[in-house]
């Protein structure tokens, strides 16, 4: 083994090292916390909400350091999604690796604490996965058995948690699974259905995403008319905005994965995340059309991501016959070290705390 790749095992590994001390010091005092505020929720949600809102958003501030800190940056092009940041908003994500989660942490680092993830029911099992779920994000079950019932169970989480917790966007992976293991499967369901066959990404799974729009889309709107057929005045405000359409491209087509980020074993590089938003007005609420929709957007991104692929550029679909103008995400690394600094004077200040009480019961 050479020098170089000596060094670069050793960094890895106090990287590795260091990551999962992170996580010691981060989230147990989070969850500690969240625990002390419980009785806010029935005395006073809105604090209540807020403070483990600003408590999500920095502990996003720490994964997202895990990525930046190693060199690989994410760089923005096509639409502005800062100015619909406070707007109800699906976000539709292609799904490649493990690393797909922690870069889209990175670039959010800072822009909203009111997100909701729809995510596998297995991330319960993470390290982020007890921070998910007293954020209210919501589990869904994989599997035709419990498709049904999870789509029920979001509808009803849309209407008890998502609207009451007033979050903004919700983040979905349509494809219900990483692009190398889905590839073959979305193959032979395109040739089934008369589908073009896709390399860069796959059929997506539509039935979330009918489920969102039916839920929290234009029909709200339609509910909250009077007899006279007038809108309650905040209908703008409690109904689904806009569509994001959030297209992922790695380098060469070769996605990183979560242990690469943590070891930072692979040179660094810039990921795109190319965005779109659609108006919901401009998206189809019938379930079928929707569908064809949902389709023709993955579609779309196929196509964009093999002209990535060939010409490392986005074409710019508000300037036809351009490309996207690169827009590099910012990290303010002052402030994580700020985080880092009050998350470890937190745990000292609960170790101390459960050492003495520990200590004058026994």
């Amino acid at each position: 083994m050479d020098v170089s790749k000596l060094l670069m095992y050793i960094w890895g590994s106090i990287r590795f090292f260091l990551i999962i001390v992170n996580n010691l010091y981060c989230i147990p005092t989070h969850c500690l916390w969240l625990l002390t505020l419980w009785p806010l929720k029935w005395f006073s949600p809105e604090v209540y909400l807020t403070l483990e809102g600003f408590g999500f958003q920095w502990l996003l501030s720490m994964v997202s350091a895990w990525s930046y800190t190693a060199g690989y940056d994410i760089v923005e092009m096509g639409d502005d999604i800062q100015k619909i940041v406070n707007d109800k908003a699906l976000m539709l994500i292609n799904h490649q690796s493990t690393s797909d989660v922690p870069l889209i942490m990175a670039a959010l680092d800072g822009r909203s604490r009111n997100i909701m993830w729809i995510m596998d029911r297995m991330f319960m099992k993470t390290n982020f996965g007890v921070v998910s779920w007293f954020h209210k994000d919501f589990f869904i079950s994989s599997g035709k058995a419990r498709r049904e019932q999870s789509l029920t169970e979001l509808t009803v989480h849309l209407s008890n948690v998502y609207m009451p917790c007033k979050r903004t966007w919700i983040l979905l992976f349509p494809e219900g699974g990483f692009l190398r293991k889905r590839r073959e499967i979305s193959r032979k369901f395109a040739l089934q259905n008369s589908l073009p066959i896709l390399h860069h990404t796959t059929i997506p799974r539509v039935g979330a995403v009918q489920n969102v729009v039916a839920t929290i889309g234009p029909q709200r709107a339609r509910m909250m008319a009077n007899g006279n057929g007038n809108l309650s005045p905040n209908w703008a405000n409690d109904s689904l905005k806009w569509i994001i359409d959030l297209t992922i491209a790695y380098p060469d087509g070769k996605p990183l994965d979560i242990l690469t980020i943590f070891m930072a074993s692979a040179a660094p590089c810039n990921t795109i995340f190319h965005y779109r938003c659609y108006p919901i007005s401009e998206v189809p609420t019938d379930n079928e059309l929707l569908k064809q929709w949902v389709y023709d957007r993955y579609i779309e991104k196929d196509t964009l991501l093999a002209k990535y692929y060939e010409t490392g550029k986005f074409p710019d679909h508000r300037r036809p016959g351009e490309f996207c103008r690169p827009r590099p995400v910012l990290h303010d690394g002052f402030r994580t070290v700020i985080l880092h600094v009050l998350y470890i004077t937190s745990t000292l200040f609960h170790w101390n705390l459960l050492t003495l009480l520990f200590s004058s019961i026994f």
